[in-house]
């Protein structure tokens, strides 16, 4: 039998070429790709980043960022790595499998592997670029695996000459074959990369510029400068026909206190720089207006940078940004300007939510920052930022990352700086659109620049003679060809531009409110009720008797105006003599309430159709301008004057503010908080209503009453998607009402809440559903008990629900009719129907009299003073609900009242006079109802300290007199002890 040398466990039966048995054969081959982990990692982490980075220049003079070629050079030392480590563990673990047992052979490839891992781990975390930490790497590769040919190579690390069958170990051919060739392939795809790197570089990075300084017309005047302009130009020849088409149009229209630059950079190649270095100080010395800054001319965003550090060595209010094929009207564009710039002002086209790619969905390449979407930027056609702003831009002389699109860049540079622009519609990227009031336009024809310049100086809409059959974003497109929204975009009027439809959730910016223009009559805005309502706003709006002002609708015959409706505005000044009433209406003549009018109560008629709403503008953006623009179209539909009402209350509120009130909606006191935003909540008890409602108990809210002041934008957003022509659904009732309310509410309650929107309870504004409501028009016996303990300690209003009691009547002992009979005003009126005079007696002449309660409870703290966190009740003393105090009937103008109030033990305040005080006595000179009521409602009463403390009883007296007529009025007043905690 033959023999061999070997060692005992080589004569058992083996399967690999490693010669290791059948049970060794898995072990080997997983810790021999365990080798390869670190090489693995390396070539995913690199391919996937090569994928991803940005779309950018490399990062600039100081910080040279990692691009595609950098990373993809990196793989490619990753698999040069991962074969020297393969051929290391591979030679090294058959040199132990000769020398030693199987199992301490595995233990030395295991440190071996553990022992790479770690050198791996630890030159990666050195950082750098990724080229370096592989090149590094395989470095440490390459010396192992010459150790391990040297010592292969070795006698002493060999069998005897005659025990050897095979030849020894060829180190030359082997160190070309495995070490030598791979290494020499790498290293020259590395130098053909880095060559190219280098000639790209050399004239699109300011790495190789940073000695350079700004050059030409770099000084600007000493004063005079109220805004300057930097206008993105170029070294080509067609930049300078631009410039110069600029010259002779756009610019003639700036003013002398606008400066302007047009901004270039260094010469984007030598050849560039010999041809047209001559030309460009020929052009410079004539016009003096270039500016060459130390940027590549090939990147627009390193060349604003650049400009932006320059501009913050000279005195400016504005900086506007623009580019030298866009049109501006600057005779419009300085309109906007205050003599000294805010702080913060950043006006331009403005761009939300927008994908990384949206220019180009093709491309795959995702920027590496932390975001889902581009931060919120303005269109590079045209935006203006105030130097303040640039500051923060611009606070230090360093690099910024940035992307190849310009008009990303500044979003980029205030990212963090909580900074939101201002939307101006007016700034239009598309060169195939054409709008009246554009202020920039691009162009890409230059006989088509000249043609609007010229129309500018004849004094022609500047349109004229160019194409506007296309409709512009965020501009109606009423008899327009297209229409912008089909290109998946969809525009808010005050916020931008932001895609229709996302993969990725929108960033919302958490503002609830719109910053509304300020009004200028007579410039900016015109009046429609002379000194009191405008287009735009009202004398009331702005000031701290907002909630005065209350909102109603009528758009039926004046025939159905019912006793019912004049009695809920009489409700409405009962409670506050003082209130204005618009009355919003289509069909009621300006007249109509002469004789409410006559008795010094404040409404007025507004009449409104298709042609006054479009002139005065009372649309939101673009969608309801063209719902308006296309009345006819939908006033044919069944719901249509019902969504007109939805609608027009919607733009009252948000362009107004105040209280809007159906017309069967009865105050029977008013809110205790003058200040306070308020809308009501009701309950609906359809299962399908809950597919919408704010909770699963079918909480929805009603619009019948509700109070804001003005700039909500949920009213704006609400109705410019309701009510636009491109999504309006005229056969859908509940689209522009509680549903369309209550589903905008739910998605944005937190915020909503936050800044003061308040949900009432049901109690307050809809004490009952519409399907009880009838019950509060029956006789009741506990009528009276209802009214005082329920209803007036948890709610301000009743609404009727017209739809469910128009056809009912009001009869004797019911709720309603106690609260019509408590609060009346008796004032005279003929009917709307018939004509006849309704009042006590039938006519004209009505006696005068003094209404309030024989008796009044003072409580500093009130049982149940709130419901939620809501406050129900007036403050202590004021006299509200069933205790106010008001006169009813008389003559509409009498020429005296005397108004006498006098207690035993407290104080009062009345009218502006009186404060705090136990007697006042106040003369109304030529005094309407209004006035007299007016100054009675301002009634406060305070209990003495003793009272105010343990409780006690007090009497006021309250007398009226109207020359010989005196009415008087004895409350008998308890101060409630308060209880003890």
């Amino acid at each position: 039998m033959q023999t061999t040398s070997a060692p005992p466990i080589f004569r058992k039966k083996v399967i690999s070429s490693l010669n290791v048995p059948r049970r060794y054969k898995i072990p080997v081959i997983l810790l021999r790709g365990l080798s390869l982990i670190p090489a693995l990692l390396g070539f995913s982490y690199n391919s996937k980043s090569a994928w991803r980075v940005a779309e950018r220049d490399a990062g600039g003079a100081v910080f040279l960022y990692n691009n595609q070629p950098d990373y993809w050079v990196a793989t490619l030392w990753c698999a040069l790595a991962g074969y020297w480590s393969w051929v290391l563990m591979t030679s090294m673990i058959r040199r132990w499998l000769y020398h030693y047992e199987v199992n301490h052979a595995l233990v030395r490839l295991l440190t071996l592997i553990v022992l790479n891992w770690s050198i791996s781990a630890y030159i990666s975390s050195r950082g750098g670029s990724p080229t370096k930490i592989w090149m590094t790497i395989c470095f440490a590769l390459l010396i192992f695996n010459i150790l391990k040919l040297v010592i292969a190579n070795s006698p002493k690390y060999h069998r005897k000459a005659e025990d050897v069958q095979t030849p020894r170990i060829n180190l030359k051919s082997t160190a070309v074959k495995v070490l030598v060739l791979p290494l020499f392939v790498v290293i020259l795809v590395t130098m053909f990369v880095a060559l190219h790197q280098v000639n790209v570089l050399s004239y699109t990075t300011t790495q190789l510029m940073s000695d350079l300084s700004y050059s030409l017309d770099a000084t600007l005047p000493a004063t005079g400068t109220h805004a300057l302009v930097l206008i993105m130009s170029s070294w080509s020849k067609e930049a300078v026909q631009k410039r110069q088409m600029l010259r002779d149009t756009s610019l003639q229209l700036a003013d002398p206190t606008i400066t302007y630059r047009f901004v270039l950079g260094q010469p984007p190649s030598a050849a560039a720089q010999w041809t047209l270095a001559s030309d460009l100080i020929q052009e410079s010395n004539l016009h003096h207006d270039l500016l060459i800054v130390p940027a590549s001319d090939c990147d627009d965003g390193w060349k604003l940078s650049q400009a932006l550090q320059w501009s913050l060595s000279f005195d400016y209010q504005y900086l506007v940004k623009t580019n030298d094929d866009v049109f501006v009207r600057y005779d419009r564009l300085h309109q906007d300007w205050l003599p000294t710039a805010p702080e913060i002002y950043w006006k331009g086209f403005v761009y939300r939510n927008m994908a990384w790619n949206f220019r180009n969905p093709s491309d795959k390449v995702n920027a590496d920052y932390g975001i889902p979407v581009l931060p919120v930027f303005t269109s590079g056609t045209l935006y203006t930022l105030s130097k303040g702003l640039v500051q923060r831009a611009m606070p230090f002389d360093t690099n910024y990352r940035h992307s190849s699109q310009d008009d990303e860049n500044l979003a980029f540079w205030l990212f963090g700086h909580d900074v939101t622009p201002t939307h101006d519609a007016r700034i239009q990227d598309w060169t195939t659109v054409c709008e009246e009031d554009q202020i920039a336009k691009r162009f890409n024809n230059w006989k088509d620049m000249k043609q609007m310049y010229n129309n500018i100086q004849n004094k022609q809409p500047q349109c004229t003679k160019l194409d506007q059959g296309l409709c512009a974003p965020c501009y109606p497109c009423f008899d327009k060809k297209n229409d912008w929204r089909q290109f998946n975009l969809k525009c808010d009027v005050a916020k931008g531009v932001s895609p229709m439809k996302h993969e990725l959730l929108a960033l919302g910016d958490g503002q609830v409110k719109d910053n509304l223009l300020p009004s200028v009559i007579g410039d900016n805005d015109e009046w429609i009720i002379d000194q009191i309502l405008s287009k735009r706003t009202s004398v009331y709006s702005d000031g701290d008797d907002w909630s005065l002002v209350y909102w109603v609708c009528w758009t039926s015959e004046p025939s159905t105006f019912t006793e019912r409706h004049w009695r809920a505005l009489e409700l409405v000044w009962v409670h506050e003599p003082r209130a204005v009433i618009f009355m919003i209406t289509n069909t009621l003549p300006t007249n109509f309430f002469q004789d409410y009018t006559s008795y010094g109560y404040n409404i007025k008629v507004v009449h409104f159709n298709k042609e006054n709403l479009l002139n005065w503008q009372w649309y939101f953006g673009p969608g309801t301008r063209d719902w308006l623009e296309q009345w006819d179209r939908w006033e044919k539909g069944q719901f249509f004057y019902w969504h007109l009402t939805d609608y027009i209350r919607c733009l009252l509120l948000y362009n107004y503010g105040g209280t809007y009130m159906d017309m069967d909606a009865l105050w029977i006191r008013t809110p205790p908080d003058r200040q306070m935003e308020f809308i009501g909540s009701d309950y609906s008890s359809l299962d399908s209503d809950k597919a919408w409602t704010l909770d699963d108990t079918g909480l929805y809210l009603p619009q019948g009453v509700m109070r804001f002041k003005r700039g909500w934008k949920l009213f704006r957003e609400m109705a410019e998607l309701a009510f636009s022509a491109y999504t309006y659904d005229p056969s859908c009732f509940n689209c522009g009402g509680p549903k369309m309310i209550t589903t905008y509410v739910h998605q944005h309650r937190v915020s909503l809440e936050a800044a003061g929107f308040t949900i009432l309870p049901r109690k307050v504004l809809y004490p009952v559903s519409y399907l009880q409501i009838d019950q509060y028009l029956l006789p009741d016996p506990l009528a009276d008990h209802e009214l005082r303990t329920n209803l007036m300690q948890h709610s301000w209003n009743i609404h009727l629900f017209g739809k469910m009691t128009n056809k009912l009547q009001v009869q004797r002992g019911s709720i309603v009719d106690l609260v019509l009979r408590a609060f009346d005003l008796d004032l005279p009126h003929a009917s709307a129907k018939t004509g006849a005079i309704v009042s006590s007696t039938s006519t004209r002449e009505v006696p005068l009299r003094l209404i309030g309660p024989r008796a009044y409870t003072y409580q500093s703290v009130p049982d149940h003073v709130s419901l939620g966190n809501v406050s129900l009740v007036s403050q202590p003393g004021k006299l509200q609900g069933l205790s106010v105090v008001y006169v009813r009937g008389g003559p509409p103008v009498v020429d005296r009242v005397q108004v006498e109030v006098q207690v035993q033990l407290g104080h009062i305040d009345l009218g502006a006079d009186y404060r705090h005080v136990q007697r006042a006595s106040i003369s109304l000179e030529h005094a309407s109802q209004q006035q007299t009521n007016a100054l009675l409602n301002s009634l406060v009463y305070y209990p003495n300290p003793l009272h105010l403390a343990n409780g006690g009883k007090d009497s006021m007296r309250i007398t009226v007199t109207v020359g010989s007529q005196k009415e008087a009025l004895d409350i008998h007043v308890v101060t409630v002890e308060p209880e003890e905690p």
